[in-house]
């Protein structure tokens, strides 16, 4: 007698989870990944050339078509330029934040967020990171704000100020050495910084007119930086919390409180 294998449930094939399909990579995707990874681990520099096509398709033995799909997915990702002709070719580009930035701000636009709700998430960023710095007691954080806030004064009235402005913020959370902090600050920097200088020539709203908010501006960043300087983390923090509030509330009524964020426009 053939002794019967029992079961291994007492399920039916019928009930048993539906299996994942497996994608296999397209080749160039791969040669794509190859060339991905030489850049982001440095192995490939911003403004380097990349090797002539025919010797990529021959370190890869893949053909032509392949390694100019591979281009163009790199491109896709503004991690290489491609110029054509007789001294055309590849050049690298490094990953950079605002790259992050206009993806992010597509993304924001298309779920209807508002800036009110990009200026709250910089507000639980920024006043922590200040305290950061200021613990850290570089010598050389004060000279680079204040360098930051000459930058502010010299844009006063321009289309420039609000980059200005925004430049500033992005510095200061620089000054904190985190590199993924600084990486989701200049995301949505680059978010604001589009939105500054969009309203920064905007008549005041009515509530604000008569008001020096410039001059009172640039007393917060001043004080500011006198308390990074003296290593005063605790007062940088609340200081700096209260400023954000404050030159939101200000941002936020140039442009309306519910206006939503547009990078597509």
């Amino acid at each position: 007698m053939v002794a019967r294998n029992p079961p291994k449930s007492g399920k039916s094939p019928a009930d048993a989870p539906p299996r994942v399909a497996i994608r296999i990579p397209k080749t160039a995707e791969i040669v794509a990944d190859e060339i991905r990874r030489a850049i982001t681990r440095g192995e490939l520099k911003d403004g380097d050339s990349l090797q002539p096509e025919a010797q990529i398709i021959a370190d890869f033995a893949v053909s032509r078509p392949t390694v100019r799909e591979a281009f163009r997915i790199l491109e896709s990702e503004k991690l290489i330029s491609v110029s054509r002709g007789s001294r055309g070719g590849a050049r690298v580009h490094s990953p950079k934040a605002e790259q992050v930035a206009r993806y992010a701000g597509f993304v924001l636009q298309s779920k209807r967020a508002t800036y009110a709700d990009v200026y709250q998430a910089r507000i639980l960023i920024e006043p922590p990171a200040a305290r950061v710095v200021a613990e850290k007691r570089s010598k050389d954080a004060p000279a680079i704000l204040q360098e930051m806030m000459d930058r502010i004064v010299a844009a006063h009235r321009t289309e420039a100020f609000g980059y200005a402005e925004a430049q500033f913020h992005s510095k200061l959370v620089e000054l904190t050495g985190n590199e993924t902090l600084i990486l989701m600050h200049g995301m949505m920097d680059g978010i604001i910084g589009r939105y500054q200088s969009r309203v920064s020539n905007r008549p005041k709203p009515a509530e604000l007119r008569g008001k020096r908010t410039s001059s009172a501006g640039m007393k917060s960043y001043t004080k500011l930086v006198d308390l990074i300087a003296a290593g005063d983390g605790p007062g940088a923090e609340a200081h700096w919390r209260l400023h954000m509030e404050a030159a939101s509330h200000i941002w936020l009524a140039r442009g309306g409180t519910d206006a939503v964020v547009e990078w597509a426009d």
